[in-house]
């Protein structure tokens, strides 16, 4: 455990890392990931906030065209997910939304990308998903989303927020991890 923190804070800047063999605890399914470390969660929130602002109502027709959702419904969608991204930017952490609250004080943070969780004593990679390479499938929950989470998902991808990408792995649910070109085997 020294050794894979002393690595961590090595880390000056933003770095890319592999998880590899990471087995999910929901599906079962296992996958290699990369993932980007030491991002600021504040400037994706600040960035998806200024793309937010300046969607047009040109914007929102275009993906309700595209998806089949009624205007009306991205509009609301929209309108909830700016209101939640102003909120989440609050220096104030009672004004953040629940699900804000709840992030920040459910970890104690070792380094940006190395935290704990308070609850369960479990060490978590903390970063932005880049990619997945999924080697074994697992068994995935048919889910049966509203028109207002597709909407908002649909918003999330035509504009590119960041936030969204955010992803906590458990350190003890993988194989191994490669940071800056070194290896560092995971005993599970």
């Amino acid at each position: 455990m020294k050794n894979l923190v002393n690595k961590f804070q090595s880390l000056k800047s933003a770095t890319f890392i592999s998880i590899n063999n990471y087995l999910a605890s929901t599906s079962g399914e296992l996958a290699n990931h990369v993932v980007n470390v030491n991002i600021s969660v504040q400037n994706a929130k600040e960035s998806d906030l200024q793309k937010l602002k300046n969607c047009t109502p040109a914007d929102l027709k275009s993906i309700s065209v595209a998806t089949g959702i009624s205007f009306e419904t991205v509009s609301l969608a929209y309108s909830e997910m700016l209101t939640s991204a102003i909120r989440n930017l609050s220096e104030n952490k009672e004004d953040r939304t629940a699900q804000s609250q709840g992030q920040t004080g459910a970890y104690f943070n070792i380094t940006p990308a190395i935290r704990v969780h308070l609850e369960t004593m479990t060490v978590h990679v903390f970063g932005q998903a880049i990619s997945k390479t999924v080697l074994i499938k697992g068994e995935y929950k048919t889910v049966n989303s509203s028109d207002k989470t597709l909407a908002k998902n649909a918003i999330k991808k035509t504009l590119e927020l960041r936030s969204d990408k955010f992803r906590d792995f458990i350190l003890g649910n993988a194989d191994m991890l490669k940071v800056n070109g070194d290896t560092i085997l995971i005993v599970r």
